[in-house]
């Protein structure tokens, strides 16, 4: 009677520790899903992020082409003309060469040279200087280059100077809000330096020519006293999705 006792005892004993191995391993299993399902959001949002610089990149260009319409190019200019297609094609070439983040930051390393080679096209169909290699607009790198650092400080931050293009430094003298560059983030829109470490590729290609600028260097830092801000001081890092090109 003792031993069955027992027997039962340990029984019961074995099927309730395999209940509970099992039920870790589900657990694990979930928990896993998520953190692969989390990444995979991330990637597709900053893929689609980046192909959305490609096509406004792309658009710019036609309208260019419409806007010179049947004007002799000069010799220097054309050759700026043909680098910004030449770095729009690459950075078509690279968006469709990796399903995933790793040729990110090459990618917008081309736009922000295009985005260069643009506005020389411009300077000089327009008879102005030649602009020279400036960091991008800190507001949306997007828009091109700055043409000025302003003060500017976010809700909740310090003011500092920040690389500006001609639009955006117009409505801060003004008093209005710049146009910020908003991604998605927990069910909101926030600004993309508060999207965290992740977006640190797509801003490496855009900024990494410019380490040494001190309004860039400025941002890296000291950020703008935002709370995990992160990014910039980890756009010459390896992110969190890997290695970023050099």
């Amino acid at each position: 009677m003792g031993n069955l006792l027992l027997f039962i005892v340990f029984l019961v004993g074995m099927i309730a520790t395999m209940a509970a191995m099992t039920r870790a391993q589900r657990q694990a299993r979930e928990v896993e899903a998520k953190r692969t399902k989390a990444i995979e959001a991330r990637v597709n949002q900053m893929r689609a992020d980046t192909e959305t610089d490609v096509t406004n990149f792309g658009e710019s260009l036609r309208e260019l082409d419409i806007e010179m319409g049947s004007e002799d190019l000069s010799s220097e200019a054309r050759k700026d003309w043909t680098r910004a297609l030449d770095c729009y094609d690459r950075a078509k070439t690279l968006m469709a060469s990796d399903p995933g983040t790793g040729n990110i930051t090459l990618v917008t390393e081309a736009l922000e040279e295009g985005q260069h080679a643009v506005a020389c096209v411009k300077a000089r169909q327009h008879g102005d200087p030649v602009p020279e290699m400036r960091p991008p607009c800190f507001f949306d790198p997007s828009h091109g280059p700055s043409t000025a650092e302003v003060m500017w400080a976010p809700e909740g931050g310090v003011a500092r100077k920040v690389p500006a293009c001609a639009a955006d430094a117009d409505r801060i003298q003004q008093g209005r809000s710049p146009w910020i560059r908003t991604v998605p983030m927990a069910g909101h829109q926030v600004p993309y330096w508060e999207a965290g470490e992740d977006y640190a590729p797509w801003v490496r290609g855009y900024y990494q020519r410019y380490e040494h600028s001190p309004a860039v260097s400025g941002l890296a830092v000291g950020g703008l006293g935002l709370i995990g801000l992160g990014l910039f001081s980890a756009m010459f890092d390896d992110g969190p999705m890997g290695p970023g090109p050099r």
